[in-house]
């Protein structure tokens, strides 16, 4: 995973080694909000598939952030 590009304010793009909708949907199922797929903003460019949009702003916890942190890993290995 990397992120895209390296400086960045409250909205981040990140490039996941699989499907970013896929892991959107395994880490819904965990009651975690994800991010949207770079894949469902421009679907006429497929290579945005593996790329994953967040965003972070005052109305995110620390909490939030350290559920996505532990769940991110193992909803990309699935």
């Amino acid at each position: 995973m990397r992120v895209l590009p390296s400086a960045f304010f409250n909205e981040v793009a990140v490039h996941l080694p699989c499907d970013a909708a896929l892991v959107v949907e395994r880490l819904a199922a965990q009651g975690i909000l994800a991010g949207v797929p770079g894949a469902r903003l421009w679907p006429s460019y497929p290579e945005l598939t593996p790329v994953l949009l967040l965003a972070a702003t005052e109305t995110t916890t620390d909490a939030d952030l350290d559920a996505l942190i532990t769940a991110l890993p193992e909803a990309i290995a699935e």
